[in-house]
């Protein structure tokens, strides 16, 4: 069941022309260097944070995560 909020589906439509398909910013992060594997999103090689340079990243990791389910794999060990 979609979950993501109206802003954020405000904002894939804006940065791809629809607010709920999922390829726009799936293939916006693989752009950028992201992986998936099963569902799981993967940040590129020396990933440390999202800064303010990676706000559009982070809405699209954000949008997959809530609308489709992705989980993120985070590059920062506890």
């Amino acid at each position: 069941m979609p979950q993501a909020s109206d802003e954020l589906r405000d904002l894939m439509k804006g940065y791809f022309g629809d607010p709920i398909d999922d390829s726009g910013p799936y293939e916006f992060l693989k752009e950028k260097g992201y992986t998936e594997k099963a569902g799981l999103i993967k940040p590129p090689e020396g990933f440390k944070e999202f800064d303010g340079d990676r706000t559009k990243e982070w809405h699209c990791v954000m949008f997959l995560i809530q609308e489709w389910d992705y989980a993120w794999d985070s590059p920062i060990k506890e």
